[in-house]
């Protein structure tokens, strides 16, 4: 059976389309557009007008693209959609736009989702933690064997940290605003309790849009395909870098940066802010990369 996931998240929205045998997902069609329905979200708690057009008119297009595929059509929302005022009027759009329903889901479903997804194919055998970075929210999941025993959807993303911190595009960023954006998410994770997520031994496991970017740019790849990274490896010292680097730039200069897709490049010091926290809290060396997540998850799962 063809089906296909439509993941609307704060930043971007993306689309998988495969073909799921015998619990096995054969990629035919993987695509993202980042459209940042959650912009200015983090001071008014209203989904603005002209992201939710910019955003359903998104979906529309992956919908009738999976359509000409003959795929099962399955639409998620995550963040932005669990904490909007206005959610139910993008709900509304979409359903009269496209005719589909838009299944928000709770974080816990999220990091769930998430981690069937992000361990898929990776063999571990033994205690691993996972993080999601999105646009809104950061989800984590601690597990062994490749079988979930805990899960924390903390509301720190890319998007709202960096219109919190970073909101000068023309200029670099000083780096005591990139001290206080990392105090500021890891005292967010301290709340959310993921400093019980350490353990003697463990495998860590990145996941979500800025990750898979961060990888591109350690592998100065000239064309970003995402599906290259899948396996390798970030370490603090090469997040510490990329810290200084875009901070050092403005984001005219980083959108010229090789492997870094220049839709991220307002936001991807965010991202780089959050994984190093994580990493420092989680005392874990370094991160291996996995380009699977909520929606190879959820096509996993069955939806």
């Amino acid at each position: 059976m063809v089906k296909a996931v439509i993941d609307i998240g704060s930043n971007s929205i993306k689309m998988r389309i495969a073909r799921v045998e015998s619990g096995r997902v054969h990629v035919i069609r993987d695509e993202t557009e980042v459209v940042r329905l959650g912009r200015g979200m983090s001071s008014t708690g209203l989904l603005s007008k002209e992201s939710m057009i910019l955003s359903c008119a998104a979906v529309s297009r992956m919908v009738r693209k999976a359509s000409h595929c003959g795929a099962e059509i399955f639409i998620a929302g995550t963040m932005a959609l669990r904490t909007a005022r206005n959610a139910s009027d993008f709900v509304n759009m979409v359903r009269e736009s496209c005719g589909h329903e838009v299944h928000i889901f709770s974080g816990n479903d999220e990091a769930r989702y998430s981690w069937l997804g992000a361990v898929d194919g990776l063999g571990l055998d033994g205690n691993a933690v996972m993080f999601d970075t999105g646009g809104g929210s950061t989800e984590f999941v601690a597990g062994t064997g490749g079988e979930m025993k805990r899960a924390v959807s903390v509301p720190v993303g890319a998007v709202n940290l960096s219109e919190r911190f970073f909101p000068a595009v023309n200029e670099p960023v000083r780096k005591s605003a990139c001290d206080e954006a990392i105090s500021f998410v890891r005292n967010m994770l301290l709340d959310g309790g993921i400093d019980a997520f350490k353990s003697s031994e463990f495998q860590v496991i990145g996941v979500g849009g800025g990750v898979v970017a961060m990888a591109g740019v350690k592998n100065a790849c000239e064309n970003f395909v995402p599906s290259r990274l899948h396996g390798s490896i970030l370490t603090q010292k090469d997040i510490v870098r990329q810290i200084r680097l875009y901070s050092s730039l403005t984001l005219k200069e980083r959108e010229n940066i090789i492997g870094l897709p220049k839709s991220r490049a307002d936001v991807i010091l965010g991202s780089a802010c959050i994984v190093f926290a994580a990493l420092r809290l989680l005392n874990a060396p370094s991160c291996i990369v996995s380009i699977n997540g909520l929606r190879h998850g959820l096509l996993l799962g069955g939806v």
